[in-house]
């Protein structure tokens, strides 16, 4: 299973025992976002597809217990990655109870202000989102065969929920104003986003995907602790080539004292330090320093002398 699916999982268990006003949030967030109002023998139903049977069936079971809606989950279908695609097909008085439908006349109609269809109660809030992301809602993370190994993939953080219908993108975008959602189109749908690790991981929490929320707090740190890894060592390569590249350049002055017949005209200090370079040249200054028992500074004063004399007689 992918790790959206494993959120998804753990929403519908969650959800499983949901009554009341809890209940009904649920199913009109599900049933507004991806179900479709239809016309058969002069009977009309809504109708959910999924390819997510035990949705499906928990939407079904909430239903009927709560409403005494009935319902039918039938697979159908085979998608273009070979799953299979299931239905389940509501009476359409389910849309009249929860208010996702009007009647005047016999004529049925939908309601014309969106807001009205999101609950204001905390409790009905949480079970109204939980049902848009286990309906229309992904989330992918950098995962990779361990927390802290390379992300292979290239994937990067993001949740999103996508809606066929852009006025209640917008209503549930500003209904939802703590998640700050990022907006796009993408086709004929329009999507609410997360991109920052940190609000994918509240919106876990507030999904009641405890363990997803751990999955991915684990991979945050495990991508830190890699992170903070190749910065060290980047520091280190970096530190050992300038290292090197310090020693050639004494080394090189060194030699041209010696052919120029400076080097005997050198003071005891000097001799001494360039005798150690010869000897170690692969020791960085604090090496150095530590040899002839004298601070960094005075290894680094010393050597620039040595260099100054060099390129004084190449003059």
């Amino acid at each position: 299973m992918t790790f959206s699916q494993d959120v998804k999982s753990e929403i519908i268990k969650s959800v499983r025992n949901v009554k009341g006003c809890c209940a009904a949030a649920f199913l009109t967030a599900v049933l507004k976002s991806v179900g479709s109002l239809a016309l058969d023998m002069k009977k009309f139903y809504f109708s959910v597809e999924s390819e997510n049977c035990d949705f499906l069936t928990l939407c079904g079971e909430l239903a009927e217990r709560e409403f005494g809606v009935s319902s039918k989950v039938e697979s159908y279908n085979v998608n273009a990655k070979g799953a299979a695609v299931y239905s389940c097909i509501f009476d359409g008085k389910v849309g009249e109870k929860l208010g996702l439908i009007t009647r005047d006349d016999g004529v049925i109609g939908f309601p014309l202000e969106l807001e009205g269809l999101i609950p204001s109660k905390p409790c009905c809030r949480k079970a109204f989102m939980q049902a848009l992301f286990a309906s229309c809602g992904s989330v992918v993370i950098p995962l990779s065969d361990t927390d802290v190994g390379e992300n292979k993939l290239r994937a990067k953080y993001h949740l999103e929920l996508r809606f066929a219908d852009a006025d209640f993108a917008r209503a549930v975008a500003q209904a939802y104003g703590e998640f700050r959602f990022g907006q796009m189109t993408r086709k004929s749908h329009t999507v609410l986003y997360l991109k920052d690790s940190e609000k994918i991981a509240d919106a876990l929490s507030y999904f009641n995907a405890t363990k997803g929320r751990l999955k991915l707090e684990n991979v945050i740190i495990g991508r830190s602790m890699r992170n903070n890894a190749n910065r060290q060592s980047n520091c280190i390569s970096a530190n050992i080539e300038k290292s090197v590249a310090a020693s050639e350049k004494q080394l090189a002055a060194i030699a041209r004292l010696h052919a120029a017949g400076m080097f005997d005209t050198l003071s005891d200090q000097l001799k001494d330090i360039a005798r150690i370079r010869q000897e170690f040249p692969e020791a960085n200054l604090d090496e150095i320093a530590a040899r002839l028992n004298i601070s960094k500074s005075g290894a680094s004063h010393r050597f620039a002398k040595l260099i100054e004399l060099a390129n004084q007689e190449n003059k």
